[in-house]
């Protein structure tokens, strides 16, 4: 068996950890994981407090600034003893099967993730009026047996750490929040990898107590969203055709919401560092945007 560690960023999720890692530690106590890590990022409330003193066999890293969910989970990650890495939202409360569950999959060395089990659905994409979308698996598909699926969440994701390695972790140019963790499973399956959802490695996300949720307005969350969903196009959509049709889409958006230039200056400012990941990006894909959209076709 591959060692395992698992790893939950926090921010301000004190009630959250104190109600959810009693699963966590059944969990890996049964999936035999060689270490559970809390990274907190900043947190102002007793996340800190409430770890040393009632989980102790949790090991407690504590950032001193706080910077987002992808640099919080990379840390995480570089700190990691494990060849796999669990990766868990203090939300979330894992089955205590839910690391053998995924297991098996790791046999096949291309595998670079598991996703678990969080409502009965994988992802899928589609390229539609100049923009790239991930969607749930929809139609007569059998949820009973595994799929290969777009991207596996950085909070409900089991992933090989030496490939993580390789693709350099989430990307934080994404942080806070949002498509961080479909950017690193699109560039895995464009290196030539793939990402499984296991419908047996059970996870249960409340996510009406997300963080996200809790510290952001909707118009703030709304907009960084729209805003990676740029930098996930500009970034990894390197077909000339698509990227045509993503132009024609982009200026008719300006055109008619005039809102949408928040999005748009937002993300224009970060686009020379966007094009120098393009470019190395296109330089190490083993695949084209096209056949991954085919091989996800819903």
């Amino acid at each position: 068996m591959k060692s395992i560690s698992i790893v939950i960023p926090n921010w301000n999720g004190a009630s959250k950890l104190r109600r959810h890692l009693p699963k966590v530690i059944e969990a890996a106590q049964a999936g035999g994981a060689a270490e559970i890590i809390v990274v907190d990022d900043a947190s102002a409330d007793d996340s800190r407090q409430i770890i040393t003193s009632e989980f102790p066999q949790v090991k407690f890293i504590e950032k001193i600034k706080n910077s987002g969910f992808s640099s919080t989970v990379n840390l995480g990650v570089k700190e990691a003893k494990g060849k796999l890495v669990a990766l868990l939202n203090n939300d979330a409360s894992p089955d205590r099967s839910f690391l053998q569950a995924a297991l098996i999959h790791f046999q096949n060395e291309k595998i670079f993730s598991v996703s678990c089990n969080v409502g009965g659905n994988w992802t899928t994409a589609k390229f539609e009026n100049g923009y790239f979308w991930h969607q749930q698996a929809t139609g007569g598909v059998d949820r009973t047996k595994p799929h290969k699926t777009l991207w596996s969440s950085g909070g409900s994701g089991i992933f090989r750490k030496d490939i993580w390695q390789e693709l350099e972790g989430l990307d934080e140019l994404f942080d806070p929040f949002y498509e961080e963790d479909t950017d690193l499973g699109y560039r895995a399956i464009k290196r030539g990898y793939l990402n499984m959802w296991e419908p047996l490695s059970l996870v249960e996300h409340y996510k009406e107590e997300g963080v996200i949720a809790s510290n952001f307005s909707q118009q703030t969350i709304e907009r960084i969203a729209q805003r990676n969903q740029l930098f996930f196009i500009w970034k990894n959509i390197t077909d000339k055709e698509l990227m045509s049709e993503h132009e024609k889409a982009l200026i008719s958006r300006l055109s008619r919401y005039p809102k949408y230039w928040l999005v748009f200056t937002s993300a224009l400012v970060k686009l020379p560092e966007v094009l120098k990941k393009r470019k190395k990006e296109k330089q190490k894909s083993r695949l084209t945007d096209r056949e991954i959209l085919e091989m996800f076709a819903s």
